[in-house]
């Protein structure tokens, strides 16, 4: 039997807050969101969940997901600045998130038109969306350290140019495993979720903005 437009959107709206829960807990639960590695670099997968909700709940949910994301990154600095006090600046922690679970829903569906399987196109999509964080994050780290463009300025040696490659490095590494992350883990995820929309009935993605 297939749902209304009212079961559809009850259950986006769901479906959304169980995605907006999840980012919040694991963004202060440890070990979670932020899989720590040494005691400068960290593994982010909070990404995960926003492209998947941006996949199966269109761009303006992926945008709130992000918000979300953002917002908790941003608090998580201020109350850790040693270690992230360039993300205390939202144009750092919390634009480049809200733009990933923006654009995630429209670059599966060109994944999904060029691969002609949507199946094919979910790791794609995660990889290429996670790709697009990271080459948006590393650049305004770069440049907020480098100028100082952020709350406590004065714990970062911006001026220290060696500090800056190593911390970018860090940074590049983490993104090739946190790409290697969303495609391994959010794939099946995205094939469960999408097996149990279609034995309800489901026709296409949730989100309204398709």
């Amino acid at each position: 039997m297939k749902r209304t437009l009212v079961n559809e959107r009850i259950r986006s709206l769901v479906l959304t807050a169980i995605f907006i829960a999840l980012i919040t807990a694991f963004t202060f639960i440890p070990q979670t969101g932020y899989i720590t590695i040494t005691l400068i670099a960290s593994i982010t997968t909070l990404h995960i969940p926003v492209i998947i909700g941006g996949i199966l709940l269109g761009r303006k949910n992926g945008l709130l997901l992000g918000f979300v994301f953002g917002l908790g990154s941003m608090i998580r600095s201020f109350m850790d600045p040693v270690l992230h006090a360039p993300f205390t600046n939202p144009l750092l922690s919390v634009v480049p998130r809200m733009f990933i679970g923006f654009i995630a829903h429209d670059i599966h569906r060109l994944f999904t038109k060029l691969m002609k399987k949507e199946k094919l196109a979910y790791p794609l999509s995660l990889g290429v969306v996670t790709f697009l964080h990271s080459i948006t994050v590393i650049p305004l780290f770069y440049l907020f350290v480098k100028t100082g463009f952020h709350f406590y300025a004065d714990l970062y040696p911006h001026d220290f140019e060696g500090f800056l490659v190593v911390i970018t490095t860090i940074f590049s590494i983490n993104s090739l495993i946190e790409i290697a992350l969303a495609v391994l883990v959010g794939t099946p995820i995205l094939i469960a979720l999408k097996a149990a929309e279609e034995k309800e009935g489901g026709q296409g993605e949730l989100g309204e903005d398709k």
